[in-house]
């Protein structure tokens, strides 16, 4: 849902969940060629739309050169959770394991200038058998020890990563979520904080 607010808001009533977004940061996103708003772009369908909002976003939006930092931040959080993921809770461990997985295979495809998003899709464009079985089961819950295997799998080998950060400490990684703004790796242990706290 769009707004001319300047702040998004997340309303949650049951099982409905609605984000609403600023169209101006949607606007400047979709110049910048963000990924989620390439997935608006490309597979959105307007529930009422009298102001052609949605054929606005697609005219605004411009593919970048490269994904590249996509990609880096997604590979970043990927290895700590191969490092460290052990502790976190277990659905919170498969669900940023997929993120990682489901970006670095999005950014190649808009890399390819042709962005692709449903899972099973991308599961095909992988050559990662464990990362293949993750996607297609992603409703399905898995032990820990068995997603981070098959996570350390697929960065091995789909990124150029691996030697650097397979056996990194754990202060190297906070240090590099803060200075490249990986927002979900810090929403991520946000989240796994938050979440040990109500249990002190």
């Amino acid at each position: 849902m769009i707004n001319l607010d300047e702040e998004s808001r997340h309303v949650s009533v049951g099982h409905l969940s609605l984000f609403i977004y600023p169209w101006r940061k949607l606007e400047e996103d979709a110049r910048s060629g963000d990924l989620f708003t390439c997935h608006l772009v490309e597979e959105a369908k307007p529930l009422v739309d009298p102001d052609d909002y949605l054929p606005r976003l697609q005219n605004a939006f411009q593919f970048r050169p490269s994904y590249q930092d996509d990609i880096k931040r997604a590979s970043d959080l990927g290895w700590y959770l191969v490092r460290f993921g052990d502790e976190l809770n277990s659905a919170l461990l498969a669900k940023r394991a997929l993120w990682c997985i489901r970006t670095i295979l999005i950014a190649r495809s808009a890399e390819r200038r042709a962005p692709v998003f449903a899972p099973r899709q991308l599961a095909r464009q992988t050559s990662s058998n464990p990362a293949r079985e993750l996607l297609y089961a992603r409703h399905h819950q898995r032990d820990g020890d068995s997603v981070r295997k098959a996570l350390r799998a697929f960065l091995e080998t789909e990124t150029e990563s691996a030697t650097s950060l397979a056996e990194a400490d754990e202060s190297f990684f906070l240090s590099r979520f803060a200075a490249t703004s990986n927002k979900v790796a810090m929403q991520t242990l946000k989240q796994e904080n938050d979440s040990r706290a109500i249990y002190i």
